[in-house]
């Protein structure tokens, strides 16, 4: 019985100590994907915005816990038939996590007739 018991003492700390391991997984998952929702939505909301509105510069805002940095360009002309039509758009979001810091970028273009 005692055997038993130190062999299931053994295995329970064991699979006791991965737990923080699969914790801190999820949690660095989870704000990766609540940064994309955040990128996604800024995106979007440019995409629909009037053309005079998007104007070109950055921009940063805070929402807790990431900062949202949106840069607007105009893209390179080259190769380009319409170029003053055009708006590249990227979209970085950042936020710190276990000491480091994170980021995503999401770069999209926008077209005059689009918007």
């Amino acid at each position: 019985m005692v055997i038993a018991l130190s062999i299931l003492a053994v295995g329970l700390i064991g699979a006791m100590r991965i737990f923080p391991v699969g914790l801190r997984a999820s949690q660095r998952t989870e704000l990766r994907s609540r940064a994309a929702l955040l990128a996604q939505h800024t995106l979007e909301s440019l995409k629909v915005a009037p053309w005079e509105e998007i104007t070109e510069g950055e921009q940063r805002l805070t929402q807790a816990p990431f900062a949202v940095v949106t840069r607007i360009a105009q893209p390179r002309p080259e190769h380009l038939a319409d170029p003053e039509g055009l708006k590249s758009v990227a979209v970085t979001v950042e936020w710190l996590q276990e000491g480091r810091a994170r980021s995503l970028t999401f770069v999209t273009y926008v077209h005059r007739g689009t918007s």
